[in-house]
C-alpha cells in the first residue's frame, strides 16, 4: 500500500440549483405534492434551467485517500462500509477479498480468497454491519451471505435463495435486506440467521442494454439504503423515482425531479445508426441529517463491432454524472456536478462519503460543505 493523504483541496460543485415553479410556503422549494394510494408523491417538475441568481455553491472536500500499490490494489470495488469505531471495510470482487483499514487509512487485515469454502468468495460485492459489529458479506456469484465476527473470524454462512444478489443492508430491527437485480427488482428480507421473512419493492422496471457484466453492475443497478429511524430508501433506475418505506414495508413517500435529459434505458436500434443515449439513476446516499443524495447519469455509446453470437458490442463515449439533493420530506433542494469519479458507495456516521476511484487505484473519503443557508 502506498499510504494515504488527507487535507487536499476541495472539489467545487459546477452548479447547485433550486427549482423554480409554484412556490411552497417555506419560500424555498418549488413543486407540488400529491397523495396516491396513501403515499405522498412529491413532484419537483421544474427543469434544470435557472437564472444565475438561483445558483449556490457547495464543496466536496477530500478527507482521506487510501491508495493501492505494493501488492495491494483496488481492482473491482463495489462495496464499502464502516463500523462504529471508524474502521473501513472494502470488498474487492476481483481480488475475492475483504480488506480492513483503520479510520486514518492504515491497513489492518484482510480475509478471503477464491473458492467456495466458508472463508472464500467468487464475487463479494457488498457488505453491511449490524449493531453487534458482525460483518455480512454478499457474494454475487455464489448467491450467499457470509457472516464474520467483529474480529473477522468466521461466524455463519447461508444461501440467499435468489439469483445474483447485489446489495445488502441491515434495517433498524436487525433484519437483513437483500436487493436482487434479476428478480423483478425485489428486496428480500431475512433474519440474521438467513431465514426468509418477506419481500417488497417492485417497480416492475428492468434495464435492458448490451455490455459487460461489470458495466451492468457498475452503472446500472438501483440503490438501497436503510436509516436508523426505521426507513428503507430505494432509488429506481427508470423512471426516476426514489421511494421511502417505513419499518413495516409500507410505502410512505415517493419523490423525484424533472431532468434536462430523458431517464430511460437503452432502446432498440439498427446497426446503421448510433445507439440512443441512456439516462439512469443510482448511487444513493443518506446523510446523518436526513438529506438524501442520489446520482443520475447521462450516457452515450457507439457500436464497436459484434460479439461471438452476433450481438452488438458497445463502447461508452460520454458520461455526465449529477448529484441531486433532497430534503427528508422528499422536496428537491439542489443539484450539483462534482469533479469526482464513480458513485457514492457509503456514508459513515460522521456524514463522510466514500468513492472507489478504480482507474486511480484508490478509495477516497469526502465530506460535503454546504452554504450556510442550507445547513
Amino acid at each position: 500500500m502506498k499510504g494515504f493523504k488527507s487535507g487536499a483541496l476541495p472539489l467545487l460543485a459546477a452548479v447547485l440549483l433550486m427549482g423554480c415553479s409554484e412556490a411552497d410556503d417555506d419560500g424555498m422549494w418549488r413543486g407540488r405534492t400529491e397523495v396516491v394510494a396513501g403515499a405522498s408523491r412529491v413532484i419537483s417538475d421544474a427543469p434544470v434551467r435557472h437564472a444565475p441568481d438561483q445558483t449556490a455553491d457547495v464543496t466536496l472536500e477530500e478527507d482521506l485517500v487510501i491508495e493501492g500499490g505494493e501488492g495491494r490494489s483496488f481492482a473491482s470495488v463495489f462495496g464499502i462500509t464502516t463500523d462504529r469505531s471508524g474502521n473501513i471495510y472494502i470488498a474487492d470482487s476481483d481480488r475475492k477479498q475483504i480488506s480492513k483499514f483503520d479510520e486514518s487509512g492504515a491497513f489492518q487485515t484482510a480475509v478471503g480468497s477464491l473458492g467456495v469454502g466458508p472463508l472464500q468468495f467468487r464475487s463479494p460485492v457488498d457488505m453491511a454491519l449490524d449493531d453487534e459489529g458482525r460483518l455480512f458479506v454478499l457474494d454475487f456469484e455464489l448467491d450467499r451471505v457470509t457472516v464474520f465476527n467483529p474480529d473477522l473470524t468466521f461466524a455463519d454462512i447461508w444461501s440467499t435463495q435468489v439469483t445474483k444478489p447485489r446489495r445488502i443492508r441491515i434495517d433498524a430491527e436487525g433484519n437483513v435486506l437483500i436487493f436482487v437485480i434479476t428478480q423483478h427488482d425485489l428486496i428480500y428480507k431475512y433474519s440474521p440467521e438467513g431465514d426468509p421473512i418477506t419481500k417488497f419493492y417492485n417497480p416492475m422496471e428492468t434495464l435492458r442494454r448490451s455490455g459487460t457484466l461489470k458495466e451492468f453492475i457498475a452503472y446500472s443497478d438501483a440503490a438501497m439504503e436503510t436509516t436508523e429511524d426505521g426507513y428503507v430508501v430505494v432509488s429506481a433506475r427508470h423512471p426516476y423515482w426514489i421511494r421511502k418505506f417505513d419499518r413495516v414495508n409500507g410505502l410512505e413517500l415517493e419523490f423525484n425531479r424533472t431532468t434536462s435529459f430523458d431517464m430511460k434505458p437503452m432502446a432498440r436500434w439498427t446497426t446503421t445508426r448510433r445507439p440512443p443515449p441512456v439516462g439512469l439513476s443510482g448511487g444513493l446516499a443518506v446523510l446523518p441529517d436526513g438529506r438524501i443524495v442520489n446520482s443520475i447519469q447521462y450516457q452515450e455509446f457507439e457500436q464497436v463491432g459484434l460479439n461471438a453470437i452476433g450481438m452488438p458490442r458497445l463502447q461508452m463515449t460520454k458520461l455526465d454524472r449529477w448529484f441531486d439533493f433532497f430534503r427528508p420530506d422528499g422536496k428537491w433542494e439542489m443539484t450539483a456536478q462534482f469533479d469526482v469519479v464513480g458513485v457514492p458507495m457509503h456514508v459513515d456516521r460522521q456524514g463522510r462519503i466514500y468513492f472507489a476511484e478504480l482507474e486511480e487505484d484508490r478509495v477516497v473519503r469526502y465530506h460535503f460543505v454546504f452554504p450556510e443557508e442550507y445547513n
